[in-house]
């Protein structure tokens, strides 16, 4: 969404209208360009350029989440592999689909007003027409749909329950996509989003399958319970629901994990520092075969020691729920 940039350059569109009254649209409304036919968003800067970009920004702020920031000291490291090599997955394919039908749409953001103030602070104003963006939203959404209803009739076809929680996965992750495509026709103040697979029945299907496979976690070592907990999670995400399990204990998908904790040095003596690492090893129990591993290592400060700990053993547990999730998805675009 945040690529609207490269849509066209800050001193295209309009000349500047120096001085005189301040405009309405400088308020965020204008007659000309009313809200029930565009997105509006208006910017300000130093220069023509920057009142510009802020203004498609303001725009683009509309389509994307709100995304909140650590300041907390971290460093962390993480290398994942799947049978020695790196695999996209279906999830990640269908999402980089999603941010490239939003690209198509916002492209059509254009720069329609600018003025400059006594002080000599530059604005912009930058629409972005309801009806084009949503003839992009509905190209996409009608792409989505016809892919859905294919692994929709995989799943229903499938007897064996890997099979089935391969078309599941896929369905979900194109089901996922389509929401946040919905998401965007929301802003633009359409209607529901048609479609011709029937999207509540396949949500349910896709569910019934994930939830089908015997998952189950063992954690072992300092800080297993926080980084149980973050497996989990990252499994809940890809759809599957997971149970605690003991060494050697089997399933059709089994998750080990290692975790320790240690002190480290951190060159003032103002900061307690704390290292987690993990590894990581998700195995196929048809055949009790590893088939993605990865090691992954937080270290968090603090004035507290016990509470640098709290936040390593925090800031690992996160990472292995979002490397787990890649795992799973890159296993199931595999089979």
């Amino acid at each position: 969404m945040l690529l609207l940039g490269a849509c066209a350059g800050g001193s295209s569109g309009p000349k500047t209208v120096v001085g005189g009254p301040r405009p309405a649209w400088v308020e965020g409304e204008s007659g000309k360009w009313p809200r029930a036919a565009n997105v509006l968003g208006v910017g300000s800067g130093d220069t023509e350029d920057a009142a510009a970009d802020r203004a498609r920004g303001e725009i683009s702020r509309v389509f994307s989440s709100n995304v909140s920031v650590d300041t907390t000291v971290d460093e962390s490291e993480t290398n994942l592999t799947s049978g020695g090599r790196a695999t996209g997955s279906f999830s990640q394919n269908v999402a980089q689909s999603i941010r490239t039908a939003s690209k198509k749409m916002l492209e059509g953001v254009e720069i329609v007003e600018r003025w400059k103030d006594p002080t000599g602070r530059y604005y912009a104003l930058a629409i972005l027409n309801k009806g084009k963006a949503m003839t992009a939203v509905s190209e996409k959404a009608q792409a989505v749909d016809a892919d859905a209803a294919k692994w929709k009739a995989e799943l229903d076809a499938a007897g064996d329950k890997f099979a089935r929680a391969k078309a599941a996965a896929k369905l979900s992750a194109l089901l996922k996509g389509r929401l946040e495509l919905e998401n965007d026709r929301r802003v633009l103040s359409g209607g529901p989003l048609p479609s011709t697979v029937d999207v509540s029945a396949a949500k349910l299907a896709a569910s019934k399958a994930l939830a089908a496979l015997d998952v189950v976690v063992i954690a072992t070592g300092d800080g297993s319970e926080n980084l149980e907990t973050g497996i989990v999670t990252g499994l809940a995400a890809s759809g599957l629901m997971a149970k605690r399990g003991n060494a050697g204990d089997r399933g059709d998908l089994v998750v080990e994990a290692a975790s320790a904790t240690s002190p480290v040095e951190g060159g003032d003596e103002r900061w307690k520092w704390s290292r987690a690492t993990a590894t990581v090893t998700l195995k196929d129990g048809r055949e009790d075969k590893s088939f993605a591993r990865f090691d992954a290592g937080e270290r968090q400060a603090s004035a507290d020691a016990g509470e640098a700990r709290r936040r390593a053993v925090a800031a690992l547990a996160k990472k292995a729920s979002e490397q787990t999730a890649a795992a799973i998805a890159s296993f199931f675009e595999n089979q």
